[in-house]
């Protein structure tokens, strides 16, 4: 099986230029990107404004192949920009001035969905509760974030995988939580989907939002959203744009009309040329499996992380594979220092401070990749 992944790497160029190692943060691109890209442009150029008669019907096409991936059913998900800007839309649907005013998140989230529900609670009357790091400093005690949803409780804002140790959070605790409580469950899959299984229906998640840049390969610009069917039919976004319109080109100048489900938060006119790149690097995934991925990548980065610990590097990622994502977070030592080094040698791999260097392999890499950039590692921190 592994050889037949293998095979896969002539689709992703800059494998041959480098080892590429940092696919949880920037997948390495698809050879067909460039092609799509020229299909979007040529598009553009011949027809001109009839191109929308193409564009939008790929636009959902492409939000159902990411959706794919994720375990969503078609036409339950949409593309929006960025994480960033498919939150602001969600949060635009409630109020936190009432009694259920609480948003519950951790401190191994992402600093910039930390930034916007800091704000968004201090701005609107809500009240942000943060629940800290369990003491070995990596992981959230699963058991203190249940504990820590209440009836006050609005939403749970929380992340699959942390970006800096790959620790992955058990969902489904949470999720009874907030069912017990009235509460919904917003979460952040970024930084796992792609290489971790995420299936929002059997898991009961309400609200799913990542983004393409990281194990998806699609890219920036490519954010998306997923809402489970029957909620979405009752959230009323105030962050819309003439798409969320159930009838746009109606053009009615009056109080807006919901399109049905999740279109009511697509918002305004899409990043078409972004969503025609993503589409080879979520295709690769679908037909692939994302089971098949898994399995490929506990293969690469358990050894990957055991040899880490044979040669004296701290090592701060969970050990147990089950409890992990898809890199690892290894610190040999004056780590900037030796992360700038791997970069000028073709090893691209990237640095977190106060947690070290990140090594993220994906299905296209090997182990003889992975055991190169502890060697080199080694190396640099012996002078050479």
């Amino acid at each position: 099986m592994h050889e037949e992944l293998a095979e896969r790497r002539r689709d992703y160029p800059i494998l041959d230029r480098s080892t590429y190692l940092i696919n949880n943060s920037l997948g390495a691109m698809h050879r067909e990107t460039r092609s799509r890209l020229q299909q979007y442009a040529d598009l553009w150029d011949t027809v001109g404004v009839v191109a929308w008669d193409t564009w939008f019907p790929e636009m959902t096409r492409v939000a159902s192949l990411v959706g794919a991936t994720i375990g969503a059913p078609p036409g339950t998900t949409v593309l929006r920009a960025s994480v960033a800007d498919a939150i602001t839309a969600v949060a635009s649907c409630f109020d936190l001035g009432g009694p259920r005013n609480r948003v519950v998140t951790t401190a191994a989230d992402w600093p910039g969905t930390h930034y916007f529900w800091t704000e968004q609670c201090a701005r609107a009357g809500g009240e942000l509760v943060v629940v800290p790091f369990d003491d070995d400093g990596l992981t959230i005690d699963v058991g203190r974030l249940a504990d820590a949803i209440d009836d006050r409780t609005l939403l749970v804002s929380v992340s699959l995988v942390q970006f800096r140790t790959s620790a992955l959070l058990d969902v489904r605790p949470v999720v009874e939580a907030a069912n017990r409580h009235g509460a919904l469950v917003l979460l952040d899959a970024y930084q796992g989907v792609g290489t971790v299984p995420v299936d929002v229906v059997a898991n009961k998640v309400d609200i799913c939002v990542g983004g393409s840049v990281k194990f998806l390969c699609g890219g920036p610009g490519n954010g998306w959203l997923y809402v489970r069917p029957d909620l979405a039919e009752t959230l009323r976004p105030a962050a819309v744009g003439w798409i969320s319109h159930e009838a746009p080109f109606a053009f009615d100048w009056s109080a807006i009309r919901y399109a049905p489900g999740v279109q009511r938060f697509a918002g305004g006119t899409p990043n078409v040329a972004a969503a025609y790149a993503a589409a080879p690097g979520y295709q690769a995934i679908v037909d692939i499996g994302i089971e098949r991925v898994r399995e490929r990548s506990l293969s690469l980065t358990q050894p990957l992380l055991e040899s880490a610990l044979e040669r004296g590097f701290i090592v701060r990622s969970p050990q147990d594979p089950r409890r992990r994502g898809g890199h690892v977070t290894i610190d040999p030592g004056d780590a900037e220092r030796v992360h700038h080094e791997l970069i000028a040698r073709r090893f691209v791999v990237d640095h977190r401070p106060g947690s070290g260097i990140r090594v993220a392999p994906h299905f296209y890499n090997t182990a003889d990749e992975c055991a190169a950039v502890l060697d080199e590692m080694e190396k640099i921190r012996a002078g050479g």
